[in-house]
């Protein structure tokens, strides 16, 4: 490429990425800019399965981008435009033909996607969501041996000093018992306890037992208090002490860290069409407080998993979540695509372009408009209306 070509790779838009991006460092916003980067990673991480296995089966792939344009920043290396776009929310991979009413070259139409074998055109299409479910693993996998599964302790690393009970801000069981931090609990009425999930359930079926409670500070010292557990904020029916159990970090072998990421991102999996369901049945109100997130909740989430380090969890999460949600039999997403390939090797003639164009526009009309009404709920919670 000669220089002048390399210089005009270079948009004026770039600036504004450059500018922007340093301002959100300026300003402190550096988790902003990390979770709204890790959105782009998952998104280019689906493109780049469509790309890899379009590659692979010899079409043309016209453009692959990061991010929509405006182009920040391109460059074309052979028939492919490879570019990162102004704005951070989406990306694609562009092949020739997606539309048999693409006009195309000659020596490109036995090339074109839409020239190619059902088969080969399903795989193309699947690669994308597959390329997600495959990062949610190795996000998992790289999480695991890096920071090791987190196993909290008897130790109390944090006291509640007060609740909010019907508006009114009332002291804690573990306030009024007086424990500080650095004190190890041992047990309850004679019992001992050997790990934090035994205290956890013994305080959740206490709810308003009187009991007494055995700790050791931290110098060694063996005291024994009496306790009244009040009901726990986020659940009236446990028992609430008023302790954050400090924890340990414990690094799996490689191979226990594989299988743990494979059948955690299996969960994931199983746990997202779980909530899909309680949402169509109407057990979770789709815009309370545990309904669906759209952009700008999602952003929100991230920032605070940065904060608190469990971020590469929320990115396996949402990995998984983007492989299934593109797999739905509606066009334009991926799972349409697929829908309508299969139709046409059933009827063994293509889909009418007519037909499919109006159901890219049912789609893309659903699409926005469930956009917008997400938006709306996360704009609501954040303002806690």
């Amino acid at each position: 490429m000669s220089e002048k070509a390399s210089k005009r790779s270079i948009s004026s838009w770039s600036w504004i990425l450059l500018v922007g991006s340093l301002l959100a460092l300026l300003l402190a916003k550096w988790v902003l800019l990390v979770a709204i980067l890790g959105l782009a990673l998952l998104i280019m991480v689906h493109e780049l399965g469509h790309f890899l296995v379009a590659k692979l089966f010899g079409m043309r792939v016209e453009k692959f981008y990061i991010g929509f344009p405006p182009a920040a920043w391109k460059r074309s290396r052979g028939e492919t435009e490879y570019g990162v776009g102004l704005i951070p929310l989406g990306g694609f991979c562009k092949i020739s033909g997606m539309s048999e009413a693409e006009k195309l070259p000659d020596e490109v139409k036995p090339r074109a996607y839409y020239a190619q074998p059902v088969w080969k055109r399903n795989l193309v299409i699947f690669a994308g969501p597959a390329m997600n479910f495959v990062a949610a693993v190795l996000i998992v996998f790289v999480f695991l041996l890096a920071q090791g599964t987190v196993q909290p302790t008897l130790r109390v690393a944090q006291v509640v000093r007060t609740v909010t009970v019907k508006g009114v801000k009332v002291p804690t069981p573990a306030a009024k018992a007086g424990l500080t931090p650095g004190i190890t609990l041992v047990g309850a009425d004679g019992r001992r306890w050997t790990d934090w999930t035994q205290a956890s359930s013994y305080f959740q079926s206490h709810l308003g037992t009187p009991f007494q409670l055995t700790y050791r500070t931290a110098g060694g010292q063996t005291r024994v208090v009496p306790v009244t557990l009040a009901a726990n904020p986020s659940d009236a029916h446990s028992g609430f002490l008023g302790v954050r159990a400090d924890v340990t970090h414990q690094r799996p072998a490689p191979w226990r860290a594989g299988w743990m990421a494979v059948t955690g991102s299996v969960d994931i999996f199983v746990k997202t069409f779980q909530g899909f369901w309680q949402v169509i049945t109407g057990k979770i109100n789709p815009g309370g407080s545990d309904g669906a997130t759209g952009v700008v909740g999602i952003v929100s989430i991230s920032q605070q998993a940065v904060r608190q380090s469990w971020y590469p969890v929320l990115l396996a999460f949402l990995s998984i979540n983007l492989g299934i949600i593109n797999l739905l039999p509606i066009l334009p997403f991926d799972g349409g695509h697929i829908f309508f390939n299969t139709v046409e090797s059933v009827r063994g003639r293509k889909v009418d372009r007519r037909t499919l164009e109006r159901f890219v526009a049912v789609g893309t009309t659903l699409l926005v408009a469930l956009f917008i009404y997400l938006t709306f709920n996360d704009i609501r919670r954040l303002f806690g209306s």
